[in-house]
């Protein structure tokens, strides 16, 4: 399954279009998934199953064994973040994008996720040990969605696009903690498969980017 998929999506949108934006000597996994790959310009995924990030509201428990793969920035470094995110999603709750996190208690992942039959701009922001979500329905099953995550001091702005060739449309300003001086902040690709019977999906990150932005403050 997950070859199939990639061979189908990278004959579709073309290897060559992909520029090279991430390397792997920069990145590294929290909890890495037990099948992925990467080249030059993407980074290939099958999410293990039962895997997520939640922390207590609502549903009482906590997860912490979603797949990561980040790189660390200084803890007040002000950046913007962008990827294109193609998913096979198939079971309630799957679930791809980008994540900011300073620890365990202190984060931010937003992307797709697909929940009923229904596929969703969403975000999930968490302070103190403590989660909340907010979705947006898309008008379709995209073919991808773009993301754009622009973070300045204690402020996280989320946009999404429903394509690439799709204007972007704010959906959260969210709240984030700056980390302890003496502690990164570290940002990247996330995707999880919460759903216990399920036993993953494929997904690939294409153009991953990372700019450093002038703060407001310099």
């Amino acid at each position: 399954m997950l070859h199939t998929f990639f061979t189908v999506l990278i004959c579709t949108i073309g290897m060559n279009s992909w520029p090279t934006q991430a390397t792997a000597e920069s990145y590294t996994w929290h909890n890495e998934p037990t099948r992925w790959s990467s080249n030059s310009s993407a980074i290939m995924v099958h999410t293990n199953g039962e895997t997520d990030f939640w922390r207590q509201t609502h549903y009482g428990f906590e997860r912490d064994n979603g797949h990561f793969y980040y790189r660390s920035m200084d803890g007040e470094q002000s950046f913007t973040i962008t990827v294109n995110v193609y998913g096979n999603y198939r079971a309630v709750y799957d679930q791809a994008g980008l994540m900011l996190r300073n620890d365990a208690h202190n984060w931010i992942k937003c992307g797709i996720e697909y929940v009923d039959g229904i596929y969703y701009a969403s975000a999930v922001v968490t302070v103190n040990g403590w989660s909340d979500w907010s979705v947006v329905p898309l008008r379709q099953n995209p073919n991808s969605l773009r993301l754009r995550v622009k973070r300045e001091r204690e402020a996280v702005h989320i946009e999404y696009a429903e394509s690439e060739n799709h204007p972007f449309t704010m959906m959260r300003l969210a709240y984030l903690p700056l980390a302890k001086k003496t502690n990164p902040i570290m940002v990247g690709i996330m995707c999880a498969s919460p759903n216990e019977k399920t036993d993953g999906f494929d997904v690939i990150f294409d153009e991953l980017n990372i700019t450093k932005n002038q703060s407001n403050d310099d």
